[in-house]
Order: structure tokens, then C-alpha cells, then sequence
């Protein structure tokens, strides 16, 4: 395995992590609700998966395959 491969099992690794405390941020119930009607809620939500998104996202970038030339 190459260092871009291990990367990039180390960043989804760290995306489940991180959908999880997302996902534990927003059912503990602190904060706004989701159905708040100031958009509060949205944006905190948005907030707690963020990380999940970016880490994944990095993460499927290492590990793609080179294209060919």
C-alpha cells in the first residue's frame, strides 16, 4: 500500500468518526431544533456534518486511481 492509499483509509476512518459525532450533535436535543423557523437549526446541523463531508471527500480523492495519459 502507498502512502496516498493509507491517507486515504486513515480520512474515511475519519469520516465515520466524525458522521457519528455529527449525528450525536444533533439528536442530543442541544442547540435549536431542525424545524426551527429561524434556520438556526439548518445551519447547525449543516455545521455538525461538515467534517464528516470534507474528510470524506479528501478521503475519495486518495484513493482513486490514477488516470491514464
Amino acid at each position: 500500500m502507498t502512502g496516498k492509499r493509507i491517507g486515504g483509509v486513515v480520512c474515511l476512518g475519519l469520516a465515520v468518526v466524525f458522521l457519528v459525532s455529527g449525528v450525536m450533535t444533533v439528536t442530543a436535543g442541544d442547540g435549536p431544533a431542525v424545524t426551527d423557523g429561524s434556520g438556526l437549526g439548518v445551519s447547525h446541523a449543516v455545521g455538525a456534518f461538515l467534517p464528516c463531508l470534507l474528510a470524506l471527500t479528501v478521503g475519495l480523492w486518495l484513493l482513486q486511481k490514477p488516470k491514464k495519459r
